[in-house]
C-alpha cells in the first residue's frame, strides 16, 4: 500500500517555439511548488523552465534526506 506524503504541482506554462532560434517564448512561464504533508514544508512557487526543472529534480532526489515530521507533543 502506498501513502501520499506530499504534492508536487507543476504547471508547464504556455508558449511557442521560435523557428529561428529553437528557443521557447513563453507567454505563461512554467512554475512549480511543493507541499510536504510529513514535515509541513512548503516551497515555491518557482518560475522559469530551468528553475522548475532544478526544483523538481531536487524534490525527487533530496527532499527525503532533510524531511523530518514534527515531534508529537
Amino acid at each position: 500500500m502506498s501513502t501520499v506524503t506530499g504534492i508536487l504541482t507543476v504547471d508547464c506554462g504556455a508558449g511557442r517555439e521560435d523557428p529561428e532560434t529553437g528557443a521557447v517564448r513563453y507567454w505563461t512561464p512554467p512554475r512549480a511548488r511543493y507541499d510536504c504533508w510529513l514535515c509541513g514544508g512548503r516551497d515555491g512557487p518557482v518560475t522559469g523552465s530551468v528553475r522548475v526543472r532544478e526544483f523538481v529534480e531536487y524534490y525527487r532526489r533530496d527532499h527525503w534526506a532533510r524531511c523530518r515530521p514534527p515531534e508529537a507533543t
